[in-house]
């Protein structure tokens, strides 16, 4: 029996073997994707906070300038922030309508499928509280 499953067992080492790379080099391309998806939103969100800085430069002066792309970044950085918690919060379980008597009819069904565990349990319970000493 157990030349059966050493067989069995190296027959499929290569095989899961394989099927892990695969997945592995998926999640590396994906990675590696989502990187460089990443770094060119970054660039362009630099690019765009840049060409704002050189317009608004004649407008409000070396010192506003500054400023207006430190509110900008202050606003999306909330606005990141927001999406997170948004995004983190989990859905509140739908409302199940459970009344005393679905609870009631419910346990009487468990205890009747399990009563012999039920005893057991109880005779045990029992035990171990008799022997404390208080």
């Amino acid at each position: 029996m157990s030349v059966l499953l050493r067989l069995a067992l190296s027959a499929a080492g290569p095989a899961m073997a394989q099927r892990s790379g695969r997945a592995a080099e998926r999640l590396a391309c994906v990675a590696a994707c989502a990187l460089v998806a990443a770094g060119c939103g970054i660039a362009a969100v630099a690019c765009g906070l840049a060409a704002l800085w050189i317009y608004l430069l004649p407008h409000v002066g070396s010192v506003g300038a500054p400023l207006v792309i430190a509110g900008v970044l202050v606003v999306m950085g909330l606005g990141v922030l927001a999406v997170m918690r948004y995004g983190l919060k989990r859905p509140a379980p739908p409302a199940a309508r459970i009344t005393p008597a679905l609870l009631q009819a419910d346990a009487t069904r468990l205890f009747k499928e399990h009563k012999g565990s039920v005893l057991v349990a109880a005779v045990l319970a029992g035990l171990v509280a008799g022997m404390n000493d208080k």
